[in-house]
């Protein structure tokens, strides 16, 4: 693929900015859009869990509805580590009811 702005050719599939080019507009975006408090801690919440799964701290586990590709689901983003693996269509039914 050819990155749209500045015409180095790319992998990243399905879009259309090179990795440089993208982290620049977002380096931008973020710049004008600050988050709020909630949504730091939030972020904040996320990438912990992140890193403790990657390091295998975290183990994904089957959804309840018994499938097997899983997101994390945090109930309380004060408790980071504190998780909930679900699918995304259960994922989302959880988030229609909040």
């Amino acid at each position: 693929m050819i990155c749209s702005t500045c015409g180095a050719e790319h992998q990243r599939k399905g879009q259309n900015y090179c990795n440089a080019c993208h982290a620049a507009y977002m380096r931008g975006w973020r710049a004008t859009h600050p988050m709020t408090a909630e949504q730091r801690m939030k972020d904040a919440a996320r990438s912990y869990a992140g890193v403790y799964k990657r390091r295998g701290h975290l183990v994904p586990a089957p959804c309840a509805c018994g499938a097997e590709t899983v997101e994390m689901h945090h109930p309380d983003y004060g408790r980071p580590l504190d998780v909930q693996w679900t699918c995304r269509p259960c994922h989302l039914e959880l988030h229609q009811g909040a």
